[in-house]
């Protein structure tokens, strides 16, 4: 998986969503942008694109989002401060690749990482060439550009050298979700996708919801959050032609519910790369960890 390098995409027949509510046509994704969205027909020269998916005016697409996820303590989610120093290195990256696969299925595709191993995070962000952010001391971690670094100093965070808010007030849970919150920090659930619904369900503002949950892109600048001509190809895609996820397509408040339903997308893109489609990972090999929980919890069972 590379970030900008990529093929040409084209969806047709969808429904995005736009920062003006929701469009039904086609989004055209080339490398890591999204070249064009419009409504009705593509232009012709699109339909030559590399990949090509129609949908028949039975799918929803959207920005994909950003929250604080476990990732390298993903595999201890719930459980009371896991001790993970009796891995080595090696054993850490391998439980990191679970969280960030598993982030990434719920289509969070920019998962930030608080974690007591940043070098982990850099680390499968480097071999994966995937971009993860990572909350960190500032000045504590090199430059990488597969890192979004959001640096706290003072009790400020900064991403690079602008101000984007102060760290107590930078996160916030979903039972204590507000307009204010810049990123939600969805540590300790099952899975990113409980989180995300709950934020649905205690905001009770839809387009509120997915405003927070797509704030950082918007907050450092890499794009609005939403599927439009110069986003970010970091989007995800609800087949209703799946049987589990029918739902009637209009009015266009049904497709906000579409989205705030605690389900797995059917397509992930990252950088207009397909990581996730119909149930498989496509971009992370992931091993067994099983059996190294075995064997470490039997030398020094976590506290």
């Amino acid at each position: 998986m590379s970030l900008g390098v990529s093929t040409r995409t084209l969806l047709r027949n969808v429904w995005y969503l736009s920062s003006t509510g929701f469009k039904q046509g086609y989004v055209f994704i080339n490398a890591s942008r999204v070249e064009d969205a419009g409504e009705g027909d593509p232009p012709p020269e699109y339909e030559l694109a590399e990949l090509l998916y129609d949908f028949e005016g039975e799918a929803v697409v959207h920005h994909g989002y950003s929250v604080i996820a476990d990732i390298v303590e993903y595999v201890f989610r719930g459980l009371d401060q896991p001790d993970l120093s009796i891995f080595t290195r090696e054993e850490l990256r391998k439980l990191a690749s679970v969280g960030l696969v598993s982030s990434y299925m719920s289509g969070v595709t920019l998962p930030i990482a608080v974690t007591k191993y940043p070098e982990i995070i850099v680390d499968i962000a480097r071999e994966n060439m995937m971009r993860i952010g990572l909350v960190v001391e500032r000045g504590t971690i090199p430059r990488s550009p597969y890192i979004l670094p959001l640096e706290v100093d003072n009790g400020k965070v900064y991403y690079e050298d602008k101000v984007i808010g102060e760290y107590k007030r930078f996160s916030c849970p979903p039972t204590r979700i507000d307009s204010k919150c810049i990123v939600v920090d969805a540590r300790g659930y099952g899975n990113a996708l409980t989180a995300i619904e709950e934020v649905f369900m205690n905001m009770q503002n839809y387009e509120e919801s997915i405003r927070i949950l797509t704030n950082i892109y918007r907050v450092v600048g890499i794009d609005s959050g939403y599927v439009e001509k110069g986003a970010v190809s970091d989007l995800v895609v609800h087949d209703t032609k799946n049987p589990l996820k029918a739902i009637p397509l209009t009015p266009s408040l049904n497709l906000y519910k579409l989205i705030a339903r605690s389900q797995q997308p059917d397509i992930v893109f990252i950088g207009g790369d397909v990581f996730f489609e119909k149930g498989e990972n496509l971009a992370i090999p992931l091993v067994k960890i099983n059996e190294i929980l075995r064997k470490k919890l039997r030398r020094s069972p976590l506290s």
